[in-house]
């Protein structure tokens, strides 16, 4: 995000929802505004990793460091959206939003909720240009396809093959976009080193794509869900039975899904 200018991310808003359409990708319902404050949080000696839900969105936030802070606001909404430009009488578009989005007094936001001042604080902190906004895109891992060769080769194609958030993009919440891309070089490398002469490449590129396509697929699926349930959570608990059962059910999976997380087999 930091290499666009504003006027870059606006046309880029537009355009990502035509390319996605186009590629197997699912919007995810949220567009996520992101930026490292120059901070030290008012309760950093107590909570590292913090995470605020409300009614359609919700604010997380994680020490970064040298007096810094990570955050980043997801708000359900429809894709393509962008900021007001700025104006004389609306300097700071992105930071007027997020003040009236995360309000922690009155009558709170739209949706009725009076919002922890930690939001704000961290939001209060930043300069607008630090700000980005983007939607969040996430879909299957180029498995749609009835083409046995892509089943045989789902990432690859002759001697070229995608890793990461190419391959697999998914939502932020376990934070294993960049885990599972550096995992893909890993295998990549793995099967490359067998590799003795240029024919054998696009072998090398097919297996190393069949190796991880499931174990991706299982964290992009874990991902979605976890962001799903994170605003959904307080109207999945109103169903009768079924609610109970599928957070004793989530508790319960935990430990083998963490555990499914950190295994070298991969």
């Amino acid at each position: 995000g930091g290499a666009l200018d504003e006027a870059e991310a606006r046309k880029l808003a537009q355009d990502t929802v035509r390319i996605a359409s186009k590629a197997l990708r699912r919007f995810s319902g949220f567009t996520c505004y992101a930026a490292l404050a120059a901070h030290k949080a008012s309760n950093i000696e107590d909570v590292s990793y913090q995470i605020l839900l409300g009614s359609d969105k919700y604010f997380v936030s994680t020490d970064a460091g040298g007096n810094r802070q990570q955050w980043f606001a997801l708000i359900r909404e429809p894709a393509g959206g962008v900021d007001d430009e700025p104006t004389e009488g609306n300097p700071n578009p992105k930071l007027a939003r997020l003040q009236r989005e995360f309000r922690h007094h009155g009558e709170g936001d739209q949706n009725g909720n009076v919002w922890d001042p930690f939001a704000l604080e961290l939001i209060n902190a930043t300069a607008e240009g630090d700000i980005k906004r983007r939607d969040l895109y996430d879909g299957a891992p180029l498995l749609d396809t009835w083409d046995p060769r892509r089943l045989l080769s789902p990432w690859s194609k002759g001697p070229v093959a995608l890793c990461g958030d190419a391959a697999h993009p998914m939502m932020p919440n376990l934070g294993q976009g960049g885990c599972q891309s550096t995992e893909d070089g890993y295998r990549l490398a793995e099967e490359l080193a067998t590799v003795g002469h240029t024919r054998e490449t696009n072998g090398a590129l097919g297996r190393y794509s069949r190796v991880r396509v499931l174990r991706t697929s299982i964290v992009q699926g874990v991902a979605q869900l976890g962001s799903d349930l994170l605003v959904d959570f307080d109207l999945m608990m109103t169903i009768p039975v079924l609610g109970p059962f599928f957070l004793g059910m989530t508790q319960l999976s935990m430990p083998w899904i963490l555990r499914f997380l950190y295994t070298p087999e991969f």
